[in-house]
């Protein structure tokens, strides 16, 4: 049973490294250098994000992503 709690553990450790590690910094997916992420750009550097993921990170509604609404949808 321990050996297996170990295992679990060390799966869910590093499954989770390289969605840290794949999160790049705002500047970055900024393309246009406005101060805030449109769907088109956060999907450029994170294919996998659907439009309902980015609506949920869109706190206020405005159709794109602040540096404070990425780095809290973003954030582990």
């Amino acid at each position: 049973m321990k050996k297996l709690l170990i295992t679990a553990a060390s799966v869910t450790v590093l499954s989770a490294a390289p969605v840290l590690a794949a999160t790049p910094e705002f500047s970055a997916v900024d393309a246009n250098g406005n101060g805030t992420i449109s769907y088109e750009e956060l999907v450029v550097m994170m294919p996998d994000t659907s439009k309902d993921q980015f609506a949920s990170a869109d706190a206020d509604g405005s159709g794109e992503l602040s540096m404070e609404e990425y780095k809290a949808a973003t954030k582990s």
